[in-house]
């Protein structure tokens, strides 16, 4: 009998054959996904145009944008000689490459700045003559676009919007967040200051959604996100192989073992390990669309750094969060990954220091005991306390369990759960309404991604949607929506989803 028959004959073989046909088979039955799966009724062009919220938001935008269209019709049918339009310049600025380069720019390189977000705001954070910036950069930017926008296309004579499914839900959760702005707001600029966090990285997404052009231009964002994923994983290696020093209470003191634990040229551990959790998912989708031996080389070795620098994070929910990813990644890709990720989930936890130290310390009762007395637990049930004074419309943002709380009303602290945070200031009806916006967003990517012809792309809106599933998940035990890189990434990369199938047709 040959190997290959062998194998195949083989207890373990047939085992792991049994698992994937089940899985395989549960995925394709159950309804819970099916539903989840299926496109929401309110992404039918037909309910948008009798939607009395989405016929309001287009009337008002057309009021808005008609009279810039028409401005920009008349410049360019009476001022075709104009100093805007077509200015006459000296033959030496006119030869000159830095102004042909500047007259080039357009508004969609403003996804780059996302996309590079890591390492701006490290320098802007880092280079004393640039600090001032480092407070409001990403607004300034996102503010260009929403100026810059509209004026761009009214000059080009084409003012036009993608609209795409998750536009609705966006309006009412907006609406629902201003309602309950105004029902609790005793301090307006600590209500502002919350509210922005839910509101103001929205605008992000719209600008994902609609400044996406082309396949070369996807292709280059995504490639440049794994050039970053690479720097900020190297320094992250860097840090712990010179064992750089960090607080001590990163780590509880029952885990003497871990004395670093790695945080690159963001904020800190946790935070890092949930960028990494996209960053792995979009590398591992460039990895496996990739055309040529060198690429997959390459690919794999940023693969590998990501990952080590990812165990070097010691951040259990974003080690738990990326195992989610790759689980939905592998559902969507080919469910057959489902058993070999697994066994090598539980093989790095046996064998990789500190993994399987941190998981089951996680299980003990010695962590049950250190987090209910003044860990995670004992936070937590703080904000369902909390919650129940006010359980219908919350304490009014910014007053609880996360960073404008904590710098600004007296003996607050986060709270480590984003969602506990948001129940608290906003109550059920605010929760319900981010819950729903969360998975309205999912089930439009899934909706995208079904809609994707090319094999390729189809691969990227699965790691993308992934990777956005892992995020949110993370969410369960850190207040990451609350970091404005890691929502701008998030919301963003959503609108960039649900662009894809309007790219799908064009050639790599």
């Amino acid at each position: 009998m040959t190997l290959t028959g062998i194998v195949k004959n083989s207890a373990v073989y047939r085992l792991t054959r049994g698992i994937r046909q089940a899985a395989a088979g549960w995925v394709e039955g159950s309804r819970a996904l099916k539903l989840l799966a299926a496109p929401p009724g309110y992404a039918s062009p037909r309910f948008m145009e009798a939607s009395l919220v989405f016929g309001t938001a287009s009337r008002a935008v057309n009021a808005l944008f008609g009279p810039l269209a028409a401005a920009g019709e008349f410049l360019r049918r009476h001022a075709g000689g104009s100093l805007i339009l077509n200015p006459s310049l000296p033959a030496v600025l006119a030869q000159s490459r830095l102004l042909k380069a500047a007259a080039g720019v357009r508004v969609e390189i403003a996804l780059w700045a996302v996309i590079l977000y890591p390492v701006i705001d490290h320098l802007l954070r880092s280079v004393p003559s640039l600090k001032f910036l480092s407070a409001g950069w990403d607004e300034l930017v996102l503010l260009t676009v929403v100026v810059a926008w509209p004026a761009q296309m009214a000059l080009r004579g084409r003012l036009a919007y993608r609209c795409t499914a998750l536009d609705l839900p966006i309006l009412v959760y907006a609406g629902v967040t201003l309602f309950l702005f105004f029902m609790r707001s005793g301090n307006v600029s600590l209500a502002v200051e919350g509210a922005r966090v839910y509101l103001e990285y929205l605008a992000w997404f719209f600008a994902g959604s609609n400044l996406l052009l082309n396949r070369r231009q996807f292709d280059a964002l995504t490639g440049g996100v794994v050039l970053v994923a690479v720097l900020v994983a190297a320094v992250g290696i860097f840090q712990q192989v010179t064992g750089v020093e960090t607080p001590a209470h990163w780590v509880d003191q029952a885990e003497g073992g871990i004395r670093t634990r790695v945080f690159s040229i963001v904020v800190s551990p946790n935070v890092l390990g949930s960028l990494l959790v996209i960053f792995i998912m979009i590398t591992a989708g460039r990895l496996l669309t990739s055309r040529f031996r060198w690429e997959r080389w390459l690919y794999l070795a940023a693969l590998a750094a990501m990952t080590a620098c990812m165990v070097f994070t010691y951040s259990r929910g974003a080690w738990l969060a990326l195992g989610l990813a790759g689980a939905v990644f592998s559902l969507m890709y080919s469910p057959r990954l489902l058993v070999p990720m697994a066994a090598l989930f539980l093989a790095a936890a046996k064998l990789v220091p500190g993994i399987g130290t941190r998981l089951g310390y996680l299980f003990s009762t010695a962590y049950l005991a250190s987090s209910q007395r003044a860990g995670r637990l004992a936070l937590w049930q703080a904000a369902l306390d909390r919650f129940r004074q006010d359980p219908l419309f919350g304490t009014g943002f910014g007053t609880f369990g996360g960073a404008v709380a904590a710098r600004r009303v007296p003996g607050s602290f986060y709270v480590d759960n984003f969602y506990l945070k948001t129940l608290v200031e906003s109550g059920l009806i605010g929760l319900l309404a981010f819950l729903w916006l969360l998975v309205s967003a999912f089930r439009c990517g899934y909706a995208a991604y079904k809609k994707i012809q090319d094999g390729s792309l189809k691969i990227m809106a699965a790691a993308i949607l992934a990777g956005l599933v892992g995020i949110a998940a993370h969410n369960t035990v850190e207040n990451i929506f609350e970091v404005p890189m890691m929502a701008s990434y998030f919301w963003v990369l959503a609108g960039i989803l649900l662009a894809l199938p309007h790219i799908d047709s064009e050639p790599e």
